[in-house]
């Protein structure tokens, strides 16, 4: 943790790094790096901090084993965690569902988006589900494999997640009455995408395509108008400012994804 002096956004460290618990862990060869690493960090409604954990124990376990959301409780005096202030939600069923990323609703209800959570790692299809008072109420599967980013939008009460790899698009669902109901397995199709965020106006959504699997490399930002059904109106697309994947290795010599979206 960190503490930000606004004038001039200087970062101090406050107490010290939290290990993430992610159980037994031994040192694997040549892991697996999309299940060893954690996929999210971000605030509960109650300001404490959830971490999201793919797989317990690292990549090694993959694809059967259990991931986890772990909630670590901030001090409100001094804003620091520890290890002793985990709650920890074990995701195991099924065995290799890789919880990735959440969000919360109007309500402070969990949203979580589960990668392989219809069927487990490998070959699953994307599930999402939402969590009342940290038990289960509702799951409902994308139709799209590696589903990896949601978002929750209040003014419609709809939910986008990102299916990635195989999947290509953006699912929608509407949330009513603490349950979730898919209305496209594809509202938007887009190249790889990852990271997706929501205009604080809940009028437009902002999807990062890597641009990876459609031959050209070239990551894009999609903007979409979001309907009251729920659909999704293209109306940008945006490349200026981002390196395609042969300029970055050309650079660099070893090719760097682009791999996150915020708005501010």
């Amino acid at each position: 943790g960190f503490h930000l002096t606004g004038y001039n956004c200087m970062l101090s460290p406050i107490g010290d790094p939290v290990e993430l618990s992610q159980g037994e862990t031994v040192t694997p060869t040549d892991p697996n790096f999309f299940p060893a690493t954690a996929a999210q960090i971000g605030f509960t409604p109650e300001g404490n901090i959830m971490v999201t954990i793919k797989i317990n124990g690292g990549g090694q376990n993959f694809p059967s084993g259990s991931g986890s959301l772990n909630t670590y409780f901030i001090d409100p005096e001094d804003g620091t965690t520890s290890e002793d202030d985990l709650d920890q939600l074990v995701i195991s069923d099924p065995p290799g569902a890789i919880p990735f990323s959440f969000d919360f609703d109007d309500k402070g209800n969990l949203l979580v988006i589960e990668a392989f959570g219809e069927g487990g790692a490998p070959t699953g299809m994307g599930q999402a589900n939402l969590y009342v008072d940290g038990e289960l109420v509702s799951e409902m599967g994308t139709g799209q494999p590696d589903s990896c980013w949601i978002q929750h939008n209040p003014r419609n009460s709809c939910v986008y997640t990102t299916n990635n790899n195989g999947g290509d698009s953006i699912s929608s669902f509407h949330l009513e009455d603490a349950a979730l109901k898919l209305v496209e397995s594809e509202a938007a199709t887009l190249n790889t995408p990852l990271d997706m965020d929501i205009h604080p106006d809940n009028r437009f959504l902002y999807a990062l395509s890597t641009g990876h699997n459609d031959g050209t490399g070239q990551p894009r930002i999609y903007v979409y108008e979001m309907g009251c059904d729920c659909g999704l109106r293209e109306v940008q697309a945006i490349a200026d400012g981002l390196d395609t994947e042969d300029m970055r290795i050309e650079q660099d010599g070893v090719l760097f994804g682009v791999v996150g979206l915020g708005l501010y």
